[in-house]
């Protein structure tokens, strides 16, 4: 019996400065060595101390269930310093603990939406992003029987606005969570196929039944929409794994990729590279973002944090 989602799961889900030295100089006569010059260290930049300053307020509160760091009403959000804790865990403790949760990327995908609204024009590609609550209902769908036509009036009037919704866009992009592993899906319309993002490469050791299990049911969920919307051959879509992506060498950032995937992939490619060192500045990164976002209304937060920037 397949039970209808009722809210999101929340599964799965590091830069070296130089020292600067002495310059050794050598001439014809003699051999020298000049001390380097004094000078007065500028100081860091705002933003880079905002980032220290945040992840500093989360470890202090970070087993509190009860605390929020961001709050918005609409959109609906609400994330608590616990479900924030794995972004301050240092790669020495690299394992389950840095997996960011789903409540967490669900929060910036609703920050790359927002950019993603302001650079309309910029793009004339239309790309609908997608969170971890899509997956379950896909999955919802794609478990109901198929010798069961008939769907409540509920279920089939969210079928046909989900079809809609997706018809309305050149990319649908799914964020994945598949045995405590995220990746990404495009549903590219252009190309009729399904392209898998994956940080992980799965199928080097795999082949591609990782991620034919992994989209079973979603795929037969969205199936199910499109054959509602009258395009029932979008069922039969290839998956396919795109080559060459930037690979993760930890156990715990393959959420973080994931959103990276969701930013820069125009389907065809990567907009811009992007290292694994990238990938570690950026879940501290990430969590200042989200805090001083436009869209958190906890002032009393960003208040707090920037009382303690040094």
């Amino acid at each position: 019996m397949a039970f209808k989602p009722t809210h999101a799961r929340t599964a799965d889900g590091e830069r070296n400065a130089k020292k600067g030295k002495h310059s050794s100089y050598t001439t014809s006569q003699t051999s020298f060595s000049r001390p380097a010059s004094r000078r007065v260290q500028a100081p860091a930049p705002v933003v880079d101390r905002r980032e220290d300053a945040t992840i500093a307020f989360i470890k202090v509160h970070a087993d509190r269930k009860d605390k929020l760091l961001v709050s918005s009403e609409r959109p609906h959000l609400r994330v608590r310093a616990d479900a924030m804790r794995s972004l301050t865990v240092p790669l020495s403790q690299d394992g389950s603990e840095r997996k960011i949760s789903g409540v967490v990327l669900d929060a910036y995908l609703e920050l790359l939406r927002r950019r993603q609204g302001a650079e309309h024009g910029k793009n004339t590609r239309r790309v609908l992003l997608l969170g971890v609550e899509e997956q379950d209902w896909l999955e919802y769908l794609g478990s109901l029987p198929r010798t069961d036509e008939r769907l409540t009036d509920q279920d089939a009037a969210d079928v046909a606005a989900t079809a809609a919704r997706y018809l309305q866009n050149d990319m649908v992009f799914f964020l994945v969570n598949h045995r405590e592993h995220f990746f990404v899906t495009v549903l590219n319309f252009a190309k009729a196929e399904y392209q898998v993002l994956d940080s992980g490469n799965y199928a080097r050791y795999n082949g591609v039944r990782f991620y034919e299990e992994a989209m079973s049911k979603i795929r037969d969920g969205v199936g199910r929409c499109m054959e509602e919307a009258g395009r029932a051959h979008v069922a039969g879509w290839r998956l396919r794994l795109e080559p060459g992506l930037p690979e993760q060498n930890d156990e715990s950032s393959c959420g973080l990729f994931a959103l990276k995937w969701m930013e820069l992939w125009d389907g065809e490619e990567l907009a811009r590279s992007f290292s694994m060192d990238d990938v570690h500045a950026f879940r501290k990164k990430l969590a200042e973002e989200l805090v001083f976002s436009e869209l958190n209304e906890m002032q009393d937060v960003k208040e707090q944090i920037e009382s303690k920037m040094t």
